[in-house]
């Protein structure tokens, strides 16, 4: 009776210790990075661009308002596409973004020929002042659907540029820069893509923008704007979204016409840093994931007709055991990367997400939103997606950017490469950060409040790339530094492509006040591959890439596997328009299932190939 009655006058204590025991046990469930496994991938570190100089700047002129925090400023601007830019059909060319020195540059793949000199794209700032434009990132594709590379080159300070190739030879003097739009707007973008949005076969062009417009970031002369964002968990004053579809012979020098409107109050004026677009209903009209500093992530389900684009919000469901924290669309992180793939071999579409997991200071989460096979919810506003982080082992290892998935060594399962770091100094300023981050959201948009986060301070400045290799069970584990990637610093963007033709792929990242690097893939023993370049006809003759066409590859007995051509998703790094599959010791035939839209219909066919390089022109049979 005597136990009985202590149970009693002790039930709220009671209860309260069994609540943080079982919290306890799912913190610990969702930390740490697993211990490395070996790995036979292996890659060559070639630097690319500039080598690095004691005269390098490591900050930009601000606005004076920023002054405090120039450091934080001048945290972005590196990166990296790869893509066939010289039209001899092979994805072996560069686009180079260098905050060093703000070029854009052009150049052939190192160890792939000199096929032609590099040069800096020509970038004229027309009636914006001087210095307070800086490019961000370069998009390549063909914009104009005339069968060539154009350019594509977004900014802090001004609306992007489309640089249209004019001709086969190539050279700075051979591409025509036309502005986005003609009037004069401060854009702050970190992030493009394009999506065929509407769903009319063409490719339109969707821009995560940062700042507000009137934040005057690099305006050394400025007298007004500096602020910052309004929370650290909820900021809903940042840039507006923009979104753009083609419509060529509308009347505009660039054949697009702005219709962001479709992006709804609400949901585009988050602090954007990467964009990821894929279809996950079935509809072949790509969802958009919106991935946001200081709040919450955004997944816009697509109702879209052409010439209409319509969205809806979804939302991820909570169990008793989810945080709202780590619950798709309701998030408090700090979202920075973006991938959309099959991470866990179901043939389904996946969502894994860069935010800030530092051990001992910000301990937040990456995601991985693990597709639970609901499409039809989406349309109703459900997201059926649960993190997986913490159990696959990808929750935590630092301050996360770019991420992408790829077969690297062809097993039929894709490793995940992530860029990883912030500013690199001799001070550390963690402390000061920890205290910023509790701060009243009053104080945060004005950066006279801010610790002193300049030239000097240090966050996570050393931490290199993260290469996850996923075993039999599904779990990740990091095998960076038993695949040579050894150099830390901080990374910004990261594309993929097989540079070489090799059956293996490659990548490029790009460093952040430091010399960038292509990673060659040298792998000795790798499975068998299927790599197929999609293409469009265009009305000339010519083709383009199918971008957000959707491949899946049969296998016997297991869920397909599955690949959409990506138009440019995530932070600053663009993987080139090309799907690979990895068919592990498979070396008979396959069939292969592709859908596209095209002239607003959806299309389907089904395809026997070989293993190997395939470029396929999708045009519908006829009768079709």
């Amino acid at each position: 009776m005597r136990f009985g009655a202590h149970i009693r006058n002790n039930a709220a204590r009671l209860t309260a210790t069994a609540i943080a025991l079982l919290l306890f046990g799912i913190a610990r469930a969702t930390g740490g990075n697993p211990a490395p496994a070996d790995t036979a991938i292996q890659f060559e570190e070639i630097s690319i661009g500039a080598p690095e100089r004691a005269a390098d700047r490591l900050v930009r002129p601000v606005n004076p308002n920023y002054a405090r925090i120039r450091g934080w400023i001048s945290a972005v601007g590196a990166g990296v596409s790869l893509a066939d830019i010289d039209g001899d059909g092979l994805p072996n060319d560069l686009c180079l973004v260098d905050p060093r020195d703000d070029s854009v540059r052009v150049m052939p793949v190192p160890g792939t020929g000199s096929r032609f000199s590099d040069f800096n794209l020509q970038l004229p700032s027309s009636v914006y002042p001087a210095g307070t434009v800086a490019p961000m990132g370069c998009l390549p594709g063909d914009f104009n659907e005339d069968g060539r590379t154009d350019l594509l080159v977004y900014f802090w300070g001004r609306p992007p540029l489309i640089s249209f190739r004019e001709d086969a030879t190539l050279g700075p003097d051979r591409f025509r820069a036309v502005p986005l739009v003609a009037a004069h707007e401060p854009w702050f973008t970190n992030a493009a893509t394009q999506a065929d949005v509407d769903g009319d076969g063409h490719a339109d062009l969707l821009f995560g923008n940062y700042f507000p417009e009137e934040a005057a970031v690099l305006d050394a002369g400025a007298a007004a704007g500096g602020m910052m964002q309004r929370s650290m968990s909820r900021a809903r004053n940042g840039g507006r979204n923009r979104l753009f579809l083609h419509e060529s012979g509308n009347g505009t020098a660039s054949g697009f016409t702005d219709h962001s409107s479709a992006l709804s109050a609400g949901t585009s004026d988050g602090w954007t840093l990467a964009l990821g677009a894929a279809d996950l209903d079935g509809d072949l009209l790509p969802e958009i994931y919106v991935a946001n500093d200081f709040g919450s992530d955004e997944l816009l389900v697509n109702l879209s007709r052409p010439g209409l684009p319509r969205f809806r919000l979804a939302l991820g469901e909570r169990g008793f055991l989810t945080p709202r924290s780590r619950t798709l669309g309701r998030d408090s992180f700090k979202g920075m990367g973006a991938e959309l793939a099959d991470l866990t071999g179901d043939g389904q579409l996946d969502i894994a997400v860069s935010n800030i997991a530092q051990d001992y200071a910000l301990l937040e989460s990456h995601f991985l939103f693990v597709n639970k096979g609901r499409p039809e919810l989406l349309k109703a506003g459900i997201a059926g997606f649960r993190d997986e982080s913490g159990p696959r082992g990808t929750a935590r290892n630092g301050w996360g950017w770019d991420i992408k998935a790829a077969d690297f060594d062809n097993d039929g399962r894709p490793e995940l490469m992530q860029a990883l770091g912030f500013l690199r100094g001799s001070v550390n300023r963690w402390p000061e950060l920890q205290e910023l981050a509790t701060a009243n959201d009053d104080l945060l948009d004005n950066p006279a409040f801010w610790p002193a986060f300049s030239a000097g301070a240090d966050l996570s400045g050393d931490q290199g790339y993260i290469l996850y290799s996923q075993d039999a069970s599904g779990v990740y584990r990091d095998v960076a530094r038993a695949a040579g990637l050894r150099e830390g610093g901080v990374w910004r963007g990261i594309a993929i492509a097989d540079v070489d033709l090799d059956g293996r792929l490659d990548a490029a990242v790009a460093r952040q006040w430091g010399q960038s690097a292509v990673l060659l893939n040298r792998i000795a023993k790798a499975g068998a591959f299927l790599s197929l370049d999609l293409r469009l006809p265009n009305a000339n003759g010519t083709s383009r890439p199918a971008i957000g066409a959707v491949a899946r590859v049969q296998r016997t007995g297991r869920p397909p596997l599955i690949a959409v051509v990506d138009g440019g998703n995530g932070h600053s790094g663009k993987r080139a328009p090309i799907l690979h599959f990895g068919l592990g010791g498979e070396r008979e035939p396959v069939k292969a299932i592709v859908e596209w839209r095209n002239d607003g219909r959806h299309h389907r066919q089904a395809i026997t190939l070989k293993p190997g390089h395939h470029r396929i022109l999708l045009a519908p049979r006829p009768g079709a």
